[in-house]
């Protein structure tokens, strides 16, 4: 009787022989790996996040400490997840047997990777508001007649630089939680309030596409029309999630690509207009003082480790599908530069509209936007667009476009859960990829029904600001030691000679042994003490949303220990000697070519480590696996790759 194939794979009940399918998938060209890198990197969130931070430290000083980052520390984390998931064929969990005390690490980035993905789903409903507003007649965000606008609203290309005098009594509850000014309104006798000006695309945005409550104690009423929006996206996610690597390598040329090409020509047509460049030399030059303040270091650190994506888990999944000779150094680097390129390039589009728009309103550029952080890219690009012949066109167009990384970022985000689950699991639920993915699905969406309220963007900041920061910079500040003190710089030097032809690069010997653990352990520390809440304008989140952001962060970092007890509980032996089982390979640890498993047998069986030889080969790159080419025809390798 013939067998019938799930996700392109035989049936088996067999969980190696499962594992061993689908470990099989592969990439069906380099090019789709390198654009899907991108897609994994290049999410929504680089619209505003590395704006808004400039926008907040004060301009181009921000961005000395995010380059570091990003290259330094980025580069070498982001190639090590891929070389290790390459070279064993294993993806978000497995590729911990190299250290099994730590694949709690794997439940780590299952609960990181699932909140994210339940609460940027917000994004897609905003966008999809815009959207349809943009095939209005007049674009609603250039005019101040429409109802959501209040009598503060000053229409497109007015000044700003004066307050309105209002000849009546105005309910500013919601208004005054918004606004960034500090001073209280003005009253003067019974009937006259004097109001702090806000343009009209900041209004539609505040008030029409967040309808946005009092603050985090209001929930409001819950947007019935943002559920269906969210319903709708799901389903797409779901679609898209079908067939794992297969369709997520051919839906990123779209959605990595459009939004890059769309975004030069907003920055083209910007460079045309007066005080574009203000706007941009404000986003370049450094305030070197700033640099002195550790606030500035940290959200730099976080900003460069939630953008480039090292310690989420996910490039152990992409990894995983490789083929085992692909030069995944040079992917690493191609990705992280071009990924820094677009966060600048972003910057540089947003802070030319600033400029213009500071220009037009007359007042100094640090005083344009007043709402909240991410409201930098939802008021910029769409103030560019009026810009246009055809605004509306060009509205359709570009919103089109930003709601498709928002997409894929939702598919790479939901991938390394899912692979968590089926790799836990290869012979029960990791065999049913639909009905798994399905409650998933349905889970997710249910989680995120409190986000369509009128309070939803006082939530997906808080959690925003604390899921996805501290806790992947400590992560990362593990996985640096781990991978150069425990499995050590030695072993992985001698993998990337067996896979690549080539020693460990030394720039990422250093980064890896020295670097990242010094510099990230110091900010990890002084985050704890100097990490303060989010703001939104003017509006303060209340004491007790503290302690919420920190169980937030605190949910992907306890099950960590938590298994990491049950594992040494399992285990056999004194304490210490648990303990120094579970930190070498565990048996299952090899390369995932059966052609290169006896060279490494035999390296691995003959090596003799010591912690002197092993830092000695972390300082001066010698005393490792020097017999690599008299065990392996790495000849045959060169060939090959």
């Amino acid at each position: 009787m013939s067998t019938v194939k799930k996700n392109g794979l035989e049936p088996s009940h067999d969980k190696v022989t499962v594992l061993a399918q689908a470990s099989q998938l592969k990439w069906s060209s380099r090019k789709e790996f390198i654009i899907s890198l991108l897609g994994y990197s290049l999410g929504l969130t680089d619209i505003w996040r590395v704006p808004y931070l400039t926008y907040r430290n004060g301009g181009g000083a921000f961005l000395i400490p995010y380059i570091f980052f990003m290259l330094v520390c980025g580069i070498p984390l982001y190639f090590l997840e891929i070389m290790t998931s390459q070279f064993s064929g294993k993806g978000t969990w497995r590729v911990w047997d190299f250290c099994p005390l730590f694949r709690g690490f794997g439940i780590a980035f299952l609960i990181i990777n699932w909140i994210v993905a339940a609460y940027t789903m917000l994004h897609k409903p905003w966008i999809i508001e815009y959207i349809i507003a943009s095939f209005s007649a007049k674009l609603p965000w250039t005019s101040c007649d429409n109802a959501w606008n209040t009598p503060a609203c000053v229409h497109s290309g007015q000044s700003l630089a004066s307050n309105i005098t209002v000849n009546a009594t105005y309910n500013l509850t919601t208004y005054m939680s918004v606004n960034s000014s500090s001073p209280e309104p003005g009253m003067f006798g019974d009937n006259v309030t004097i109001l702090i000006p806000m343009s009209s695309v900041e209004e539609f945005w505040n008030y029409k596409v967040l309808d946005i409550s009092s603050g985090l104690d209001d929930i409001g009423r819950l947007n019935w029309k943002y559920l269906l929006y969210l319903l709708g996206c799901h389903v797409i996610i779901w679609l898209s999630l079908v067939r794992s690597i297969q369709s997520i390598g051919k839906m990123m040329y779209v959605t990595a690509i459009a939004p890059v090409v769309l975004t030069i020509v907003i920055w083209i047509r910007a460079l045309t207009l007066e005080g574009s460049t203000t706007g941009m030399a404000y986003f370049i030059t450094p305030d070197f003082e700033r640099l002195t303040h550790s606030e500035v270091w940290i959200e730099a650190a976080f900003m460069a480790f939630y953008t480039l994506g090292p310690a989420w888990g996910g490039l152990a999944m992409y990894g995983s599908h490789n083929k085992f000779t692909d030069n995944c150094f040079r992917d690493a680097i191609i990705s992280t530069v071009m990924t820094v390129c677009y966060g600048l390039l972003n910057g540089l589009v947003i802070f030319s509209v600033i400029g213009v728009l500071s220009h037009e309103s007359n007042v100094p550029i640090n005083k344009v936007i007043t709402s909240g952080g991410f409201s930098l890219g939802f008021v910029a690009y769409p103030q560019a667009i009026t810009y246009f012949p055809l605004p509306q066109i060009w509205a359709v167009l570009f919103f089109i476009v930003l709601l498709l990384p928002g997409l894929d970022c939702q598919t790479t985000l939901m991938e390394p859960v899912l692979c968590v689950l089926e790799e836990n699991f290869p012979t029960t639920i990791g065999r049913r990829r639909i009905p798994l993915l399905t409650g998933l699905t349905i889970f997710t969406f249910i989680c995120g029904i409190p986000l369509a309220t009128q309070a939803g963007v006082y939530m997906f900041q808080l959690i925003d600001w604390y899921t996805a920061t501290w806790s992947v910079l400590l992560i990362a500040v593990t996985e640096s030691i781990l991978f150069a003190w425990v499995y050590g710089g030695d072993r992985l030097s001698r993998d990337a000679m067996l896979m690549l032809g080539r020693p460990l690069p030394v720039f990422v010997r250093i980064a890896t042994a020295f670097v990242m653990p010094i510099i990230l352990t110091f900010l990890v520390v002084v985050s704890i003490f100097k990490y303060k809440p989010p703001t939104y304008g003017t509006y303060e989140y209340p004491d007790y949303a503290r302690s919420i952001g920190w169980c937030f962060s605190m949910a992907s970092i306890v099950p960590i220990f938590l298994y990491m007890a049950s594992i040494v509980k399992r285990e056999k032996g004194s304490l210490g000697e648990r303990f120094a089982k579970l930190l070498k390979p565990s048996s299952s640890w090899g390369p995932s070519e059966d052609d290169i498993k006896p060279a490494y047998n035999n390296l691995e069986r003959t090596y003799q480590r010591s912690f002197k030889r092993l830092a000695k080969f972390n300082i001066l790159g010698r005393g490792g696996f020097e017999n690599v080419k008299g065990d392996c025809d790495v000849s045959e390798m060169d060939s090959m790759s």
